[in-house]
């Protein structure tokens, strides 16, 4: 009976983060630089009478109105994770916000209305680089492909302490369908922060995929310019790069809308040059409510894998949904958030 009873794998404990006051700080909106407001012109000396009588017949005037052009005000939902929310009890993030999770205040924001432009206004441009939190844990729910079934989840948590950071991020199958198939897998990237930006310096998976296991690493070594994986292979490194993890947490300067980003990343097998195409204020509805987003869209050729990633403005454009494309195009799953805490200790 013992033999043919099914896995039974206890519950893992949560981070226990510090207590939190919750704060209202302004969304870092998406900003649109006005045109220069006409300036009015000094009005001309009245010409003599018999001019003004011969020019009145032939003189024309228009006028010209300004339009006005304003962003939406938003708030955010800060709830408790998926499974203990159902879909008809979510809250309108725009008519509240709900704190949560009795021992820890999870930090919210809640955003300004942007300033009445009196010109027409120029395409957005990007927000502003937020300061990553020194604490973060976040939990998303893992489907099959495009809005398909939930089969697993995964639960990231970022540390900072003296300018060094720790990322790990834990992927494994839950439910019923850990039954039909095990697989577990654990990222791990450490480096050097300023608080702002991240510089690995040490990136490693290890994979559980039924009985079978693997592990695969990497180590950035800018000292001697060379970057070294675990199967023995070396390559050059002659720019900063990121790895396919820490880039979930590296939110980069980004160029104008619809430009191209470059960014170089490794696997812990194999080092890459990705290119990105942006959108920025890209609305996006989640367990935690409707989400102001920039989306990264990884451009891939036909039979290659691609990649997209939503970082949530309300939340420090901390990662908030990731999509996986095969490379016959489909989708081949996503992971979208269920809960995030923040801690500044």
């Amino acid at each position: 009976m013992l033999m043919w009873l099914p896995p039974i794998q206890l519950p893992e404990a949560e981070p226990d983060l510090p207590p939190l006051i919750a704060k209202l700080i302004p969304l870092p909106q998406v900003r649109t630089p006005t045109a220069r407001a006409a300036t009015s012109r000094p009005k001309p000396a009245a010409p003599p009478v018999d001019e003004l009588a011969a020019a009145a017949s032939a003189a024309a005037f228009s006028t010209t109105a300004s339009t006005e052009q304003a962003l939406a005000a938003s708030q955010v939902a800060v709830t408790a994770p998926a499974s203990a929310v159902a879909a008809s009890d979510m809250p309108d993030p725009a008519s509240q916000v709900a704190v949560t999770a009795p021992e820890i205040a999870v930090s919210a924001v809640v955003a300004a209305s942007a300033p009445t432009a009196t010109t027409p206004v120029a395409d957005a441009t990007p927000p502003p680089r937020p300061a990553l939190p020194k604490h973060a844990f976040l939990k998303f729910q893992v489907r099959i492909g495009k809005n398909g079934m939930a089969v697993g989840e995964a639960r990231h948590e970022l540390r900072i302490t003296d300018g060094r950071y720790e990322l790990t991020a834990t992927t494994r199958t839950v439910g019923l369908a850990r039954l039909v198939k095990s697989y577990k897998l654990v990222q791990t990237s450490s480096g050097e922060t300023d608080g702002t930006v991240l510089h690995p310096r040490q990136y490693s998976e290890d994979k559980e995929d039924g009985g079978e296991q693997r592990r695969d690493s990497a180590e950035l070594d800018y000292t001697a310019r060379k970057i070294s994986f675990s199967s023995g292979h070396k390559m050059p490194l002659g720019e900063s790069t990121q790895d396919i993890l820490s880039i979930l947490y590296q939110f980069p300067p980004l160029p104008a809308p619809g430009d191209v980003l470059p960014i170089a990343i490794t696997n812990g097998r194999d080092w890459e040059r990705y290119r990105f195409e942006i959108a920025t204020n890209e609305e996006l509805v989640t367990p935690l409510g409707k989400l102001h987003t920039v989306h990264f869209r990884k451009l891939h050729p036909p039979g290659k894998e691609g990649l997209e990633i939503w970082f949530a403005q309300e939340y420090r454009l901390l990662p908030v949904k990731l999509r996986h494309i095969d490379r016959d195009g489909s989708i081949s799953g996503e992971a979208i958030i269920t809960d995030i805490r923040i801690a500044e200790e």
